[in-house]
């Protein structure tokens, strides 16, 4: 794979990982990490996080 796809292939991970944390927004799914309750608003914060790194992944890899 060369670096254009690499780039590409991560946009498209984030991407999922942005709809996911998107979903869990909507539906206030609950999370629970070694006893710790995730508040929703992480969520809000991840989804602009890693919605931007998607988007920004994916037009590097357009270059």
């Amino acid at each position: 794979m060369n670096k254009n796809q690499l780039l590409k292939l991560a946009a498209v991970i984030f991407g999922i990982i942005a709809l996911l944390h998107l979903l869990r927004s909507i539906f206030s799914w609950e999370a629970n990490i070694g006893g710790f309750d995730v508040p929703v608003w992480y969520s809000y914060v991840a989804v602009a996080v890693v919605g931007y790194l998607s988007w920004q992944m994916y037009g590097a890899g357009k270059k």
